[in-house]
């Protein structure tokens, strides 16, 4: 007889212990495998957006922040300062520095974040164009391509931009030159696809600062659309990425010089990535811990109800030996019902894992804030299957071999 089909018969014939094993183990491992999804891809979403950005120039005020507001754009920038101030970074014949790319930040249209920016942005982050032209003069805007599907914009589209980050339903806050789309990026599948970039002056039509005569204190008439075309400009930016020739001396007190010497803050992306993951690695261990102790009392679970079995197929049991079945087809039948069980447990589980992640990535927006999906599988995931089955089998093999050994004739005699 097929031993699939006898372990199968087995399992099956205690029906409530059988489904409140499964759901135990599927329990369990949806668990690990959700924490396992967003704490890998949650750190490679990050480390993989860093873009060689070794430095971040800003108004003082959280370094954290201005990480996640200037390279993911998930905060709220911590102010304005001076290009006068940033200006001599941006030299390109500055000795330690190999790039710049300034920053505006602080406008949006329909939730999607307004990037004031010069050309240079686009082949730092490898941003390449699906259709149009990059923009060439103020109020010229190029657009991600989840921006395009999602506000169903094209080349030529025109759109009023909002002051502030949120969403302002009635555009109270709007400003009132239109902006017009020239250029649609190719998808990244990150936060750039959210993104719409414009020159900085375009930013300062937006935002007019009047001198102390009360006269613009910016010329419109020459765009900033490059770096060089920043050098005789007045006016104010959010932030300036920087990244180093090379690593030495300069480059590695270049921050603390910056922190006690000027008005701004310089804040170190990876420095602040490792903090960021020291706040988020509590609650990921708190949910890991939680993991671990269902999985033991799955393990815990499925040996009592492996031992009752036995207890109650010990007749069985000896009857089999009694007409030949060796002690290694037995031990064999009831590993397979352990096998069988983790199996089904462990598929459940990592299956609604993944489903119950691309419900949250989806509603959440975790995919493009965070870079997490739930359509994503993992080696760990393997490794996760493997001790599994590994407990499984471990969970069986004690209360096999205990009613396996049994005297036969003490057995049918009682």
């Amino acid at each position: 007889m097929n031993g699939f089909y006898i372990a199968w018969r087995n399992l099956i014939t205690k029906p409530l212990r059988f489904f409140f094993n499964i759901l135990l183990i599927a329990i369990a491992a949806g668990l690990i495998t959700i924490t396992l999804l967003i704490d890998i891809q949650f750190k490679d979403h990050f480390e993989k957006n860093l873009d060689d950005v070794d430095l971040i120039l800003c108004a003082k005020g959280s370094p954290l922040q201005t990480v996640l507001c200037n390279l993911f754009h998930i905060d709220a920038p911590t102010g304005n300062i001076d290009l006068k101030e940033a200006r001599v970074f941006l030299n390109p014949e500055h000795p330690i520095i190999k790039a710049a790319i300034p920053l505006a930040l602080g406008d949006q249209f329909n939730g999607y974040r307004i990037v004031g920016t010069t050309l240079e942005y686009f082949p730092w982050f490898n941003l390449e164009l699906n259709s149009g032209a990059y923009f060439k003069k103020d109020l010229d805007a190029v657009i991600g391509s989840a921006v395009a599907k999602e506000l169903k914009l094209a080349l030529g589209s025109e759109f009023l931009s909002g002051h502030g980050l949120v969403t302002d339903g009635d555009m109270t806050h709007s400003h009132d030159q239109q902006f017009q789309v020239t250029g649609i990026l190719k998808q990244t599948g990150g936060v750039l696809d959210r993104l719409i970039f414009v020159s900085i002056s375009s930013y300062w039509a937006m935002h007019p600062v009047e001198d102390e005569e009360g006269h613009p204190a910016h010329t419109q008439d020459i765009p900033c659309i490059d770096n060089r075309s920043l050098k005789d400009k007045e006016g104010q930016i959010t932030s300036v990425l920087l990244s180093f020739k090379g690593t030495n001396i300069q480059s590695l007190n270049f921050g603390r010089s910056i922190n006690e010497n000027t008005g701004m803050m310089a804040a170190n992306p990876a420095i602040e990535l490792n903090r960021l993951y020291e706040l988020t690695g509590s609650a990921s261990e708190l949910v890991t811990i939680l993991a671990i102790l269902l999985t033991l009392l799955a393990t815990l679970s499925l040996f009592i109800s492996i031992w009752q079995a036995m207890e109650e197929r010990k007749f069985e049991i000896a009857v089999l030996r009694l007409g030949g079945a060796s002690f290694n087809k037995i031990l064999f039948w009831i590993l397979l019902e352990g096998f069988i069980l983790s199996s089904i447990g462990l598929l459940i589980g990592i299956f609604f894992a993944h489903i119950l992640l691309t419900v949250l990535s989806s509603s959440l927006e975790l995919q493009i804030k965070y870079g997490i999906e739930g359509l994503v599988f993992v080696k760990e995931e393997f490794l996760l299957f493997g001790i599994g089955i590994g407990l499984g089998l471990v969970s069986c093999l004690i209360p096999a071999i205990k009613v396996i050994r049994r005297d036969i004739h003490q057995t049918l005699s009682s």
